[in-house]
């Protein structure tokens, strides 16, 4: 029976291990998962008129056909937004602005990259600073000195070419938002956080397991103490010294 007993006690402290340790784990998921989603709600885009690839966010703004834009007045139509007309940094960035044109935006011909060309260099910069990373131009030749060079991309190849800042035609313009200031710094906040919040959790969850497994293997001890082996000779020995003491 005792033993029944001391089995017993040694399940229930073995479910309550069990468990302790599954709250920690279940504990530590969600908090990582909470910083997941998080993530995904810092770089959500502005609305359902935008398009999303690698962070960044796309639009195309509609305008009269009449217009004759010229790159200034085409980059106002983005800032309007929150946004910069379209910066384009890889092939893979290319590859996607033509299939959204071809599935979804049913744009223009043509449209102005925010790209212009600098005199004081003689090379080709992006009106947003952003680094040029990828040049997708072909065969063109810039002119030196050439100061109403831009880019424009054709919405079908994705090649570019070279058009007039002051003349360009346009019945839309590209827009790109990407979220800056401090994303980096946030992301890297948010991991800290992660993973001091999961370490105090296995911490303090391995701590419980401890002094349940020390509670544990003292009950085991104290029914082991109770149950005695019986024999004759211990009960003769037992009987002469209290005698003697007598």
């Amino acid at each position: 029976m005792r033993r029944t007993l001391s089995c017993l006690a040694a399940e229930i402290n073995n479910r309550q291990t069990r468990s302790a340790l599954l709250i920690c784990l279940c504990s530590a998921v969600c908090c990582l998962s909470g910083q997941s989603v998080a993530g995904q709600e810092r770089h959500a885009c502005p609305s359902q008129l935008w398009e999303e690839f690698n962070s960044s966010c796309y639009t195309l703004v509609n305008v009269t056909k009449e217009n004759f834009l010229s790159i200034e007045p085409a980059r106002g139509l983005c800032k309007d937004r929150g946004a910069e007309i379209i910066s384009i940094g890889s092939k893979e960035e290319n590859l996607f602005l033509v299939k959204t044109f071809q599935t979804k935006w049913k744009g223009p011909r043509e449209v102005l990259l925010g790209m212009f060309y600098d005199s004081d260099d003689n090379s080709l910069k992006w009106l947003d600073k952003s680094e040029v990373t990828f040049l997708n131009l072909g065969q063109v030749e810039l002119v030196d000195n050439n100061l109403d060079t831009c880019v424009e991309m054709n919405t079908q190849s994705g090649l570019w070419g070279v058009t007039d800042c002051d003349h360009f035609t346009a019945s839309a313009v590209l827009c790109k938002y990407t979220p800056k200031g401090n994303t980096k710094t946030f992301d890297k906040k948010a991991l800290m956080i992660t993973l001091i919040t999961t370490f105090i959790i296995f911490v303090l969850g391995l701590s419980l397991a401890v002094v349940i497994s020390k509670r544990k293997n003292w009950s085991n001890g104290l029914y082991r103490a109770e149950v005695l082996p019986y024999s004759d000779d211990a009960v003769l020995v037992d009987t002469m010294e209290r005698e003697d003491y007598a």
